[in-house]
């Protein structure tokens, strides 16, 4: 679940840049041309969120872009963390708790809202291309209204 959140983050993120036209703007600022998920979030604040641009990659971490992320993105820095972790062989503490992995489930969702807003603001109207529970493969929880419904027979063997 955790592992999903992160990816479902940057694959989100990249496809919000390349609806804006933006890849090759991003990976021109970043000077990478496979950036990591923190770069590309960063660049995608820095140009959509931040009150003042940073004109280059050094600048805007040397502004603290790191923190900025963190505090705009609750739950990032341990999706980032896991995400890197799992990447080079290494399962870190946030896929032991089941609570906690609801917790960053939810926080990923969050974060993806949020992309999504933030291209809204600035006039660009991005549909979803595919939601959280379509992307893992589950149906979404199905809400009724509060009706009790009679036991039915035992099941015979």
């Amino acid at each position: 679940m955790v592992l999903f959140a992160g990816f479902y983050v940057e694959a989100n993120l990249n496809y919000v840049v390349a609806q804006l036209g933006r890849t090759k703007d991003m990976r021109a600022f970043l000077g990478q041309r496979y950036p990591g998920l923190q770069d590309k979030l960063a660049w995608f604040y820095n140009e959509y969120a931040a009150r003042t641009r940073a004109a280059d990659k050094k600048t805007l971490y040397r502004r603290g872009i790191r923190l900025k992320l963190r505090r705009r993105f609750p739950g990032f820095a341990q999706l980032y963390r896991f995400r890197n972790d799992l990447a080079h062989g290494v399962v870190n503490s946030s896929a032991r708790s089941l609570a906690k992995a609801h917790c960053l489930r939810k926080q990923a969702k969050d974060v993806v809202t949020s992309l999504f807003a933030i291209a809204a603001r600035h006039g660009h109207a991005i549909p979803t291309p595919i939601d959280y529970y379509k992307a893992i493969g589950m149906q979404r929880p199905i809400t009724l209204p509060n009706i009790r419904l009679q036991p039915t027979a035992a099941a015979q063997p």
